[in-house]
């Protein structure tokens, strides 16, 4: 007997925990699925729409036409205030704005292909300046006693076009006999030549001084040249304005004028037992002159 109560308390404690209660199992399974499932999803309800003031303003209506809101009972929630400000922002915009930046663009473009353009052709043609030297000198008549002062220099210069693809226009050029480098003691002016592109050619420069007083030479000027006669020669130099343009062929169009500078110096003239004739002094290997824009 006392088996058996023994026996009767353990089996149903074993009951108790092995069988589980329908509770446990329905929070085991989850949650009951309905079937067939409905054909339409549960109607969500929204809060009222909260209309700003200026609902008008900014293009909202309070109800629109048909009295729904499409599928939903209740208005749309408005839009945020970053919105509405871009709308007003962008019609305050001013419409010369793209057009002026386009503009800007085009105009940029435009220079740097100029630019371009003339690199490419500076490139290809490689201007140079013409060269110019003294050959021989030859004065005569030159008198410092005489007032006013006289003389006559006869001068050949070699003009040299260096340029492979450019000719070479002289439109004018008017040169200067000046003494110690500081004073013009004669002028002349040369007829306008032309040049194909490497070529030389040579001219015959004549300055004549004491012609009349317009270009008369100051006393104490003539009275420097004399004490240097008779010291054995006289230094010159022969200055010259050219006004010069370059141009191309007709294959690649390149035009430029400009103004040239141009210095002969240390022309020494030595007169020997004359004092009215005088020749330039001879010197090896004598340097082109100093040309400069």
């Amino acid at each position: 007997m006392a088996s058996d109560h023994a026996g009767k308390p353990n089996e149903q404690t074993t009951d108790k925990n092995t069988t589980p209660t329908s509770q446990q199992q329905q929070q085991q399974q989850g949650p009951s699925i309905q079937w067939p499932p409905q054909s339409h999803p549960p109607q969500v309800c929204y809060p009222p729409a909260i209309v700003p003031p200026n609902a008008q303003f900014h293009g909202y209506n309070a109800l629109p036409p048909g009295g729904r809101y499409g599928p939903y009972p209740y208005p749309y929630p408005p839009p945020g205030p970053y919105y509405g400000q871009g709308y007003i922002q962008s019609e305050h915009r001013h419409p010369c704005s793209g057009a002026c930046r386009c503009f800007l663009a085009f105009l940029i473009l435009v220079i740097v292909i100029l630019l371009l353009t003339k690199l490419i052709i500076w490139a290809t043609l490689l201007p140079r300046f013409p060269v110019f030297h003294v050959a021989n000198m030859h004065v005569t008549n030159f008198n410092t006693d005489a007032n006013p002062f006289t003389a006559r220099w006869e001068t050949e210069i070699r003009i040299e076009n260096p340029n492979t693809k450019l000719y070479l226009y002289v439109d004018g050029m008017e040169v200067f006999m000046n003494y110690n480098d500081k004073y013009d003691v004669g002028t002349t002016w040369i007829n306008p030549m032309f040049m194909e592109s490497k070529n030389k050619t040579s001219m015959q420069v004549v300055i004549n001084t004491g012609e009349s007083a317009h270009h008369a030479v100051p006393i104490w000027i003539a009275q420097d040249m004399g004490k240097d006669q008779k010291n054995g020669g006289v230094n010159f130099v022969l200055k010259i304005k050219v006004w010069v343009t370059l141009k191309s062929g007709m294959w690649l169009w390149f035009r430029r004028s400009l103004m040239l500078n141009v210095e002969c110096d240390d022309l020494k003239v030595n007169f020997g037992n004359s004092s009215r004739e005088g020749t330039l002094e001879y010197i090896k290997d004598r340097e082109d002159c100093y040309v400069s824009a």
